[in-house]
């Protein structure tokens, strides 16, 4: 959540996180993770993300004697959470004038696409406000603007990939500090 964060701060967006996020409509009052405030999207003025991580392994499964425990999922399992996220989120948000979207990850590193697309945006505009930055606002079309905004994404990406790994190893609760070896036991 907080390296999504600091990608759209890079990008320029003023941003919100934790319980700084815009709430949702009085009655539900649910709230995302990460705001975008004045993100430009037609007819709202802030774009609220909700993170979720989601497990590609079935797990505590009681359908058929919990056989399926521990297999893997099938199924498009990060469009399911992105169906439940926003049937839980979108229209409350809606009401109040903000876009909202998700960023489901799994623990095996993928994105979905949805989120991927939203990568390419903060890249994309990274890029051009780099462009406009260094004064070259000529070859905004070029090619090297297009390579610049694929290594900015390809940043963007890595950068989300990493903070996946992160979480997972902090979840299980694994040394992510240190690569030295266990210390051995003298007798």
């Amino acid at each position: 959540m907080h390296v999504l964060a600091q990608l759209a701060h890079n990008t320029g967006y003023s941003v919100r996180i934790n319980h700084k996020v815009s709430t949702t409509a009085v009655a539900s009052n649910r709230q995302g993770d990460v705001e975008l405030v004045n993100f430009g999207l037609d007819g709202y003025n802030n774009l609220v993300i909700d993170v979720s991580i989601c497990c590609d392994h079935i797990g505590n499964s009681t359908v058929n004697n919990k056989h399926l425990n521990g297999k893997m999922h099938t199924k498009d399992y990060l469009q399911a959470r992105v169906g439940v996220k926003n049937r839980r989120y979108k229209d409350d948000y809606a009401a109040v004038g903000t876009a909202f979207a998700t960023a489901i990850v799994s623990v095996a590193g993928q994105i979905h696409p949805k989120f991927l697309r939203l990568l390419w945006v903060l890249a994309d505009k990274q890029t051009r406000n780099y462009y406009a930055l260094i004064s070259v606002e000529e070859q905004m079309g070029s090619e090297a603007l297009t390579w610049s905004r694929a290594r900015t994404f390809s940043f963007n990406k890595n950068s989300i990939g990493k903070a996946i790994a992160y979480a997972i190893a902090t979840r299980l609760h694994l040394s992510v500090h240190s690569t030295a070896p266990p210390s051995c036991l003298s007798s």
